[in-house]
């Protein structure tokens, strides 16, 4: 889903305002002064809402002396009504979002602007990209930067969403999905073309702190076009990936099953190389399909029952390994190999055995 324009914002510090979220994560607030409009960035791991309270003195809506609605974007797409709770010092909005959504903009009329004591020097682009990488982007997203100090036209499309047409002036950014699934490597092309003889575009891709790919145009009437591969937020490295069907089963990162996988690949399996490299291995196959079932989980609380009754045998017998010296690559490959012929005798020995017994019962009579 193709994210929103965010323009450059003047940096403020302000406190956070109250709220409730369910279903996701609040990464962050930042004010747009041009746009007169509160930025909020979260990662939606499910159809949830955020229920938010804005004191009047940050932002606010009126037509003359009277309230106005805000103006309020989820991702690009502007929502016809939200729920409000209005006070003398603040509003209180509830916003609906979706799985995948990443950014959510509410435009007022009035914005809390904050004097500089001292004046400030304008960033230089490389150091506006700097910034950027700096900044969480949720999980699946990549985000299109475009400096220019001119009009501009182009597209953007991605393995997640169709060809989408974009256009502006000056610097803007875009938040768009881009996103692996089912081993499938995601892709993403974007192309800026100027459309005065005069002044520059630049454009950068980026994700999980990387640049992507980046073009320069300066030529009359010039064009640039960019394309690449998706940077996988699950198979970064043989520790950078979680533990997603069983923290999706047990509910937590912080449960005492997933803290158990975790302690096991960190402390014993990544100490040494054969165990560094069947991590290596194992996250490959894994996380081709563990993003879809996890999510599946989170929105079917049966399937996530049926889950977990079938990996509790497995986690279990490998919280025996918590419990030894695996200090050797000798050891990782001799209980590793025992492990596999237990988990083998209990998912395939075990029932073929009560099918084999069942059929011949059967015979008997």
């Amino acid at each position: 889903m193709l994210g929103a324009f965010v323009s450059p914002t003047f940096a403020q510090q302000f406190k956070e305002p109250n709220y409730t979220i369910r279903g996701g994560t609040v990464l962050g607030f930042e004010i747009d002064q041009e746009i007169t409009s509160l930025i909020i960035t979260l990662d939606a791991r499910a159809r949830g809402e955020l229920i938010i309270t804005l004191p009047r003195n940050l932002i606010d809506a009126k037509i003359g002396s009277q309230d106005s609605n805000f103006e309020i974007f989820v991702s690009g797409l502007k929502l016809n009504s939200v729920d409000e709770t209005i006070t003398s010092f603040d509003r209180t909005v509830t916003i609906p979002f979706k799985r995948g959504n990443s950014e959510l903009i509410i435009t007022g009329t009035q914005i809390f602007r904050q004097v500089s004591t001292q004046p400030t020097q304008p960033q230089s682009i490389e150091q506006k990209i700097e910034s950027e990488l700096k900044k969480e982007i949720p999980d699946g997203n990549a985000k299109l930067l475009i400096f220019s100090d001119t009009n501009w036209a182009g597209a953007l499309q991605s393995s997640s969403f169709d060809f989408t047409e974009i256009n502006g002036q000056g610097d803007k950014s875009i938040i768009f999905e881009c996103e692996s699934s089912f081993g499938r490597q995601a892709v993403f092309g974007a192309k800026i073309q100027k459309l005065t003889q005069d002044g520059f575009v630049r454009i950068v891709a980026i994700q999980n702190q990387k640049i992507m790919s980046q073009g320069t145009a300066e030529v009359e009437s010039g064009e640039v076009l960019i394309n690449g591969n998706c940077v996988s937020s699950f198979t970064a490295g043989p520790e950078g990936g979680g533990c997603l069907i069983a923290t999706a089963t047990y509910g937590s990162e912080l449960a005492p099953q997933v803290q158990q996988l975790r302690e096991l690949r960190d402390n014993h399996l990544l100490q040494t190389e054969s165990g560094t490299l069947f991590i290596e291995s194992f996250n490959q196959f894994y996380y081709s399909f563990s993003p879809i079932v996890a999510d599946y989980e989170r929105e079917n609380p049966a399937f996530r029952e049926a889950v977990k009754i079938a990996i509790t045998p497995m986690i279990t017998s490998l919280s025996i390994l918590n419990y030894v010296d695996m200090d050797s690559e000798e050891s990782i490959l001799g209980y590793g190999i025992s492990l596999i012929l237990l988990n083998g005798m209990m998912y395939v020995g075990i029932p073929a055995v009560v099918v084999v017994g069942n059929i011949k019962f059967r015979i008997s009579f």
